[in-house]
């Protein structure tokens, strides 16, 4: 393979850079060694975050970056765009990394499983309390490895703030697609990849307004059960303004042979740092800080988009995620 190849396919450009996590993939991806070459920003103002960030990275024009693609593109526009930018990247050729939620309507997600199916193009949304979460990437590996038994119940919490800078459209539905589909997304992966299948079913689903009106979505709550079991998942807007991060984001898998939990952001009055693993099995309790783990997951998409593979995470089990949020917010509206 020639150095051009080889370097055109460690190439990515970000679409929209609203979404915090448009930063951090880029952060992670150019951590792996690949280079970012451009961004677009889609709401018309200067970019200047992303900028501050990135200075060697140019702003460019959207149609230029789908005339010349490179292989990756990041979407991480408002999220009710996302799939329309999304569907237009897949048509330039290139694969895609989408902040979650990447769709916010069923009909956007059927337009992107037949643009994939058709194009062979990959569709990729990026579970970043999985992917950039050191514990979470630990507590799956033991999992996975037998150290509890059977996974018997997953308990996902998702709590997050308001304020911290973040723009109006991030608690309007009409742009995020209900919490359901954003915020619990990444405790419905966890809950499918725990349980061992795609094929989870909603049992119930709600989300629970604040009482005084100011919050048309304050607690969303989604059960599920499918495969080894079952999983209850919880995201709300209620983190307290004393926690020094945006959320106590939590995972307790339950085995038949013991437990794991996850504490990713914090340990609230304990350790210090983040990406802490605790685990109680037949023989003790155990610590582990995961801090200094390697994430693993940039590597592995940079070699899916040059190997065809999907290693890193799938467009099928991205597509289902999705489907199933959107879902569990359809229930709770009704």
């Amino acid at each position: 393979m020639g150095d051009a190849v080889q370097q055109r396919e460690e190439e990515f450009a970000v679409v929209g850079v609203d979404h915090p996590h448009a930063h951090l993939l880029t952060a992670e991806l150019e951590r792996a060694g690949a280079r970012c070459v451009g961004f677009v920003d889609t709401t018309g103002q200067d970019g200047s975050t992303f900028t501050a960030l990135y200075p060697t990275v140019p702003k460019l024009d959207l149609d230029d970056l789908f005339e010349d693609a490179p292989p990756l593109i990041i979407v991480g526009s408002v999220p009710n765009e996302r799939a329309q930018f999304a569907l237009e990247a897949l048509d330039a050729g290139a694969d895609v990394l989408v902040a979650k939620p990447g769709a916010t309507s069923q009909d956007q997600l059927a337009k992107i499983e037949v643009v994939t199916g058709a194009t062979g193009r990959r569709w990729w949304v990026a579970f970043t309390e999985d992917f950039c979460s050191r514990a979470a990437t630990r507590a799956h590996t033991l999992t996975q490895s037998g150290r509890i038994g059977t996974v018997r119940h997953v308990l996902g919490l998702g709590p997050h703030r308001t304020g911290d800078h973040r723009p109006d459209w991030f608690t309007n539905p009409l742009f995020s697609g209900s919490m359901l589909a954003d915020l619990a997304s990444h405790q419905i992966h966890h809950a499918m990849r725990l349980l061992g299948t795609d094929e989870l079913k909603v049992v119930t689903a709600r989300t629970t307004p604040a009482p005084n009106g100011t919050h048309p979505e304050l607690v969303g709550e989604v059960l599920l059960e499918g495969g080894t079991g079952s999983a209850y998942c919880r995201v709300d807007w209620l983190t307290p303004a004393g926690l020094p991060t945006w959320g106590d984001v939590r995972l307790m898998i339950t085995g038949d042979e013991g437990t794991i939990e996850v504490r990713a952001n914090c340990d609230i009055a304990g350790r210090d740092g983040a990406d802490h693993v605790i685990i109680c099995d037949r023989d003790a309790i155990e610590h582990i800080n995961c801090a200094d783990d390697a994430l693993t997951w940039p590597i592995q998409l940079l070699a899916d988009i040059r190997d065809r593979t999907e290693t890193a995470t799938s467009t099928a089990h991205s597509l289902a995620v999705s489907r199933l949020a959107l879902h569990a917010a359809e229930i709770a509206r009704r």
